[in-house]
């Protein structure tokens, strides 16, 4: 169900010789981020370099977030929080600056049923937290920051398009050199010599992440581009003084929000080597507070860092065997094919797809274990950069009906079972795929007991087809009524 919240702002009253003290304990729901605001009027330098931090202690367990504040406008300074467990947090600031230092609150956390938090992963498998449930993110290319900024009405309508339509559960987005100016993406357009972030482009990342949190997706973000084009950090000195203040601050303000990763941009082999992809991870994990995985494209399938929290190739299109030989590298992480796989005219023949190969790419990717990808329909390119919609939608919903309560985090891969692929939970869950087939062969002897057995057709909209019949022991056929591409899941019954 289309959930669409808001964040939940919470005012607390300041005058300059510190907090209201016996203020009353805020309330909030698991996994939904409140925030504080603070007057400060009397500070007079750069506030975006003006360092203050809270520590937010659970009562219960101890467990300690430790978080920034961060500037808003005027003589405001912001504290955002999102709790990871029930129960009461309190929290006490610091700063050398008087005004910030010393603060104190308490927030008592609820049940939120049904909402998910952070991305996470279990082992080779994306997850997260909140539903305990691993998934394959499937993201499709969204529209520029300065497109959607303020257009909560777009982005419910491009959700529902999308998630619910499709079958879609991310967005894909790049922020580039928007960080320092809305409006500009490249750095040689950008005339400040030390610039601040831009809190307008801070605000359209906020509208989003929250509204698509709130429907269940998440949001991929590439911090920057290429240096050919000036989509970097590289003029300001990467990971120097500019660069630190504005991952400060983007740890601070988006660092509570859940249901975002980041990959640090792309054509990385060019401009951003294995120490600054390093460096930059554990400086941004280090003030995030929750942990967000971080990731850096690199070429083929190799690796410019291992120390990063997935691993991120440009590998063009992928098949089955791929998809396998890159999760197979890093098994304790999740794997992204971190290029955009796109729909195009006669761009790149070489690499793009079309959508017959898109339908089959989200099929490979997740028999294959879980990899995400980045989809895009640009045969008729749009000025805001995102994708159109696809005219073989119901397929794509067929993949994501199919596989929303059947991707399990204990799946493991045996094609010993049958003459196409396997993903299984031994003995529990086995789903079969096989293309281009009027049978499969299935070998059910690891079920013991009573079992339930339906077959989709994956180039069709999506229709169960229950297969009786069928035993628990080697030597078993599944026999379709036409040929197509077909997944049939086998689930046992206790």
């Amino acid at each position: 169900m289309l959930r669409i919240t808001v964040l939940c702002y919470v005012m607390v009253c300041l005058t300059r010789f510190g907090p209201v003290l016996g203020a009353a304990a805020r309330e909030a729901k698991l996994w939904e981020p409140l925030d504080w605001e603070f007057q400060n009027p009397l500070y007079q330098g750069n506030p975006y370099d003006l360092i203050a931090t809270a520590v937010f202690t659970h009562k219960d367990s101890n467990r300690k977030i430790k978080t920034e504040l961060f500037y808003d406008k005027a003589e405001t300074w912001k504290l955002r929080f999102t709790g990871t467990q029930m129960g009461r947090w309190d929290f006490v600031t610091e700063s050398i600056n008087p005004e910030l230092n010393g603060l104190a609150g308490t927030v008592n956390i609820i049940s939120n049923p049904g909402a998910g938090g952070f991305i996470t992963n279990y082992g080779s498998k994306w997850g997260r937290c909140g539903f305990d449930e691993a998934f394959v993110p499937q993201y499709i290319m969204y529209r520029d920051p300065d497109k959607f900024a303020g257009r909560g009405d777009m982005i419910d309508a491009d959700i529902r398009e999308f998630f619910v339509e499709h079958g879609f559960n991310g967005f894909h987005i790049g922020v580039l050199c928007r960080w320092f100016d809305f409006e500009k993406t490249r750095s040689n357009e950008i005339t400040a010599a030390d610039p601040n972030p831009d809190r307008r482009t801070f605000e359209a990342l906020e509208l989003l992440l929250t509204k698509v949190h709130a429907a269940g997706g998440v949001v991929h973000i590439w911090a920057w581009g290429d240096e050919q084009r000036r989509m970097t950090p590289k003029r300001w000195g990467i990971n120097g003084k500019v660069d630190r203040r504005l991952q400060r601050y983007i740890c601070a303000r988006l660092g509570p929000l859940p249901g975002w990763s980041m990959g640090y941009g792309f054509d990385l082999q060019e401009w951003a080597g294995e120490e600054n992809l390093k460096t930059w991870h554990e400086y941004m994990q280090k003030h995030l507070g929750w942990k967000h995985l971080l990731g850096g494209r690199s070429p083929e399938l190799t690796q410019i860092s291992t120390a990063l929290d997935y691993s991120s190739y440009q590998q063009h299109r992928p098949d089955y065997a791929m998809y396998i030989k890159a999760i197979e590298q890093y098994p304790n992480k999740p794997t992204f094919f971190e290029d955009r796989f796109r729909v195009r005219k006669n761009v790149y023949p070489e690499k793009d797809y079309d959508f017959e190969m898109t339908r089959r790419g989200l099929w490979h990717s997740t028999m294959a274990g879980g990899a995400a990808n980045i989809w895009g329909n640009l045969l008729d390119p749009r000025p805001d950069g995102a994708s159109h919609p696809y005219p073989n939608k119901q397929q794509i919903h067929t993949w994501s009906k199919f596989w929303k309560s059947r991707f399990k985090k204990e799946m493991i891969r045996d094609n010993s079972i049958t003459d196409g692929f396997c993903l299984k939970v031994p003995g529990k869950l086995l789903v079969f795929y096989k293309e281009d087939a009027d049978s499969v062969k299935i070998d059910l002897s690891e079920i013991r007991g009573m079992f339930v057995a339906a077959a989709v057709d994956t180039k069709s909209a999506y229709k169960e087809i229950e297969v009786t019949g069928l035993k628990a022991e080697a030597g078993q056929v599944f026999k379709a009524p036409l040929r197509s591409d077909w997944a049939i899941a086998v689930e046992a019954r206790e």
